[in-house]
């Protein structure tokens, strides 16, 4: 008498193994789903860096063309960076200035510094702190500043 395997104990042989093949690719996508979350939350810290660029090199623009329309007093706009505007004792100067400022700190550690490098010259520079992007690498002992500059000249 030859006692052979049945067919049913193949298939149930089979359906262990498909089971384990399942378990297997369930782990794997686990893995590259947590991978392309992070790779999300990488592109989100870009992209708010990109922004605060975009607002400093927007900040910077439209400064650098209330001097030129203000070319009279342009001494005046004379900032150090970390200062606070000083009062000038001209209104339209001092008003365009407290504008202007309030939206360079409404920036993460927003500062600003407006030097007149020549006569006919002037550097505007916008420096904020940059956390996400700290947060992201995961030390908190990094200062990670964003820097923009802008050097314009007036005309006659």
């Amino acid at each position: 008498m030859n006692i052979q395997p049945s067919r049913d104990w193949q298939v149930i042989d089979q359906r262990g193994m498909t089971l384990i093949e399942i378990l297997v690719a369930i782990v794997v996508l686990s893995i590259g789903l947590l991978g392309l979350a992070g790779l999300q939350m990488k592109g989100l810290q870009v992209n708010q860096g990109s922004t605060y660029r975009w607002q400093a090199t927007m900040l910077a623009e439209d400064i650098a063309d209330r001097i030129r329309a203000d070319q009279t007093h342009a001494g005046s706009y004379a900032l150090a960076l970390g200062a606070t505007p000083a009062p000038t004792g001209n209104p339209g100067t001092d008003a365009a200035m407290a504008g202007w400022f309030a939206q360079v700190q409404a920036m993460p550690g927003g500062k600003a510094a407006i030097t007149q490098v020549t006569l006919k010259a002037i550097q505007i520079q916008i420096a904020w702190a940059d956390t996400r992007a700290q947060r992201g690498a995961g030390d908190t002992s990094l200062v990670d500043t964003g820097t923009y500059t802008l050097t314009t000249e007036l005309t006659d």
